[in-house]
């Protein structure tokens, strides 16, 4: 598998999820899909390429792969624990207004 492509192909599926999730409009989602399909096609590129490499370069280009994804993992745990300690008290403070003023059912 070409790390690159494989690299490239979880960036823009992540961002093309994250369109779709987040922004309630056609044209965002008409580009999350747009990011999803070149995602799928960097997926297939990476696999075809694969193809034609030695046992070596696929286990080296494996490692580079699961560092990156540990990157990302690592990252987004250490993003959630900063945003929620930064955010708590504003969060809570919310709840006890929602409370005072009868508001019992709502969304997060």
């Amino acid at each position: 598998m070409c790390p690159i492509c494989w690299i490239s192909g979880f960036i823009a599926i992540l961002f093309g999820g994250s369109f779709i999730a987040t922004v309630n409009h056609p044209i965002s989602w008409a580009l999350g899909l747009a990011l999803i399909a070149y995602s799928i096609y960097k997926f297939y590129e990476a696999k075809k390429r694969g193809k034609k490499m030695t046992v070596e370069t696929k286990k080296r280009n494996k490692r580079i792969v699961f560092r990156f994804v540990q990157g990302v993992v690592v990252g987004s745990i250490v993003t959630i624990i900063i945003f929620y300690s930064l955010n708590h008290k504003e969060h809570e403070r919310m709840h006890q207004l929602l409370k005072k003023h009868g508001i019992e059912e709502h969304s997060h």
